[in-house]
């Protein structure tokens, strides 16, 4: 039992001199450090979409200004005239545009193109399909109120489109919540065309490959004992757990520190998430090393494995979604990244 806690104190003086820790440690803290101190910035996050409206309907007008006064991904103003329309657009300050003809909801419902919307794009437009969705589905209730009238004419039955008791009808199905709002969307503010935002900064993705990266360094340890026979008192059993041990003295201080700095840096994180994971890789880590020592191999396992951990922690920092996003990879690369245990932190 002296000999076993003599080897764990070892273990973990071992584990904190090691320089990689410090420098990881350090790196997530600056990490976290930033987290805090970098400023908002203001970003551009509106599709600018101008709107020259020649109705002359009060139901144009409401709802030309409720395009340009809503929360949404596209950013709808006014324009005097056809001429500011195509300066607009020479320009770039607008995306698309969207021209009202006289009398429009007056003739919603006629066929023929005479009181059409007409839309100006050009060939760098984009989301001109939405942003015709958010146009046209403002103009939804009061057309399909305008259908059942004109239908019930053709009849002969009189109905107003504008009877509060036809309004109650659509009031109740139709939500009230449009498609593309982002009202909703937490931690980000809304003002004119801007929304401020932090950069973001892989604090998470980067605590993942920390963690896998000290349960590496705990399997080399591993094996550099084995290599040097310092296990050979202890029976099968007691090697395997103290083999365990050393691996799991290297990624416990490693998830002591991300913890730390997942806390005063208020980044959003599940405590369990980052124990369970830190236990998965501390398992894998065990198990390749155990693997390395019962390869035949006459060469230092030791020696081998360090020639091949430079390359393996590379791969696991390209993979771990630290610089690229793992979404737009290819189904290939995505099956690939799963040979990397910080890919799934």
């Amino acid at each position: 039992m002296r000999l076993f806690l003599n080897r764990l104190s070892v273990l973990a003086k071992r584990s904190f001199i090691n320089p990689a820790m410090y420098v990881m440690s350090a790196v997530i803290l600056l990490m976290a450090l930033l987290v805090i101190f970098v400023p908002e910035k203001d970003t551009s996050v509106y599709i600018p979409v101008a709107v020259l409206n020649n109705d002359n309907s009060d139901e144009t007008e409401e709802i030309v200004d409720h395009l340009c006064s809503m929360n949404s991904i596209f950013h709808f103003y006014e324009v005097d005239d056809e001429e500011e329309i195509y300066k607009d657009l020479a320009s770039g300050k607008a995306n698309t545009a969207y021209i009202f003809p006289k009398n429009f909801t007056e003739h919603l419902t006629d066929g023929g193109t005479k009181y059409d919307v007409q839309q100006i794009s050009t060939p760098a437009s984009s989301f001109i399909f939405l942003s015709r969705e958010e146009v046209f589905g403002s103009f939804y209730e009061y057309g399909a109120r305008q259908v059942i009238s004109d239908t019930f004419a053709d009849f002969g039955y009189e109905v107003d489109a504008h009877d509060p008791r036809l309004k109650e009808i659509f009031d109740k199905y139709i939500d009230d919540q449009y498609l593309f709002a982002l009202e909703s969307v937490e931690g980000t503010v809304y003002n004119a065309i801007t929304r401020s935002e932090k950069v973001p900064i892989p604090l998470y993705k980067f605590a993942g490959f920390f963690i896998f990266t000290a349960a590496l360094l705990g399997t080399l340890a591993f094996l550099n004992d084995q290599d040097n026979r310092i296990y050979l008192r202890f029976k099968l059993f007691e090697r395997i757990y103290l083999g365990l041990i050393q691996v799991a003295v290297f990624t416990f201080p490693a998830m002591i520190v991300s913890l730390f700095c997942f806390l005063i840096s208020q980044t959003e994180f599940s405590v369990l998430h980052v124990i369970l994971y830190t236990f998965i890789v501390t398992l894998v880590a065990f198990a390749a090393g155990t693997v390395m020592t019962l390869l035949p191999i006459r060469t230092a396992r030791s020696k081998i494995f360090s020639a091949i951990l430079p390359v393996y922690l590379i791969l696991s920092f390209l993979f771990s979604g630290i610089l690229m996003d793992l979404t737009n990879f290819g189904t290939a690369l995505r099956t690939l990244s799963r040979l990397f245990p910080p890919s799934m932190f």
